[in-house]
């Protein structure tokens, strides 16, 4: 039987410095009143079974066969990306609000998709908004599924549901889980989510992940 213990903590909003007890002002950044409360469960014994659960292999068996990579539609873009999607693979797009990461994704997702079911999921916009925006960009693909949900939790189980050649989720910002008591967008609540895709893209399906960069050049929150 494992024992499944809860633990406070406390955690920049700024910088993410934690600290087991609150402070006034953050020893990280050194702003005040940063600090948030966050409860921690403590499975020790739970992560080192599932961190355990693989073999190790023999460099000598490691498969060495060429890696098939699914082109984005965009040379540019395949160029970055070493010639195209790999199976696996976890993507931060960041830029600027407004910039055009979305349509980028949305561009290439479609293009994609043409191969294979490929999931867009976003947590800013309703699916009606995302295909009036699609039909703007002349978008069209019966193999482009739309999921709007903000619950990573919901998002998890949506990547996990079939084999998706690629998925989409809009945005690190926007995504979040419920469990937290930080909002949207937190050191706490980005941590967390960008930890959870990363691992949902390394069982196989490759994830772009969406990122809003502040004006201090940081995909965190501004201070």
């Amino acid at each position: 039987m494992t024992l499944i213990r809860e633990r406070t903590r406390y955690s920049c909003q700024v910088c993410g410095t934690g600290s087991a007890r609150w402070l006034g002002r953050c020893p990280g950044c050194g702003g005040y009143n940063t600090m948030v409360e966050e409860t921690v469960e403590d499975d020790r014994h739970s992560r080192s079974a599932k961190n355990s659960a693989r073999d190790p292999v023999l460099l000598s068996h490691v498969s060495t066969d060429p890696i098939a990579r699914q082109s984005t539609g965009i040379a540019e873009v395949d160029r970055v990306l070493g010639g195209g999607i790999v199976p696996g693979a976890f993507v931060l797009l960041g830029g600027d609000p407004g910039i055009g990461k979305s349509t980028l994704l949305l561009q290439i997702a479609a293009h994609v998709s043409q191969e294979g079911p490929v999931l867009y999921v976003t947590a800013e916009e309703s699916e009606a908004q995302t295909r009036i925006r699609a039909e703007r960009l002349g978008v069209q693909s019966d193999n482009l599924f739309l999921l709007a949900e903000g619950d990573i939790g919901v998002v998890i189980q949506a990547i996990q549901s079939r084999p998706w050649l690629m998925a989409v989720v809009d945005s690190l910002q926007t995504t979040f889980n419920p469990e937290l008591e930080s909002a949207p967008g937190s050191v706490a609540q980005v941590r967390d989510v960008a930890s959870q895709v990363m691992r949902a893209a390394k069982k196989g399906c490759p994830v772009f992940l969406v990122g809003h960069v502040n004006k201090e050049g940081s995909m965190r929150p501004a201070a």
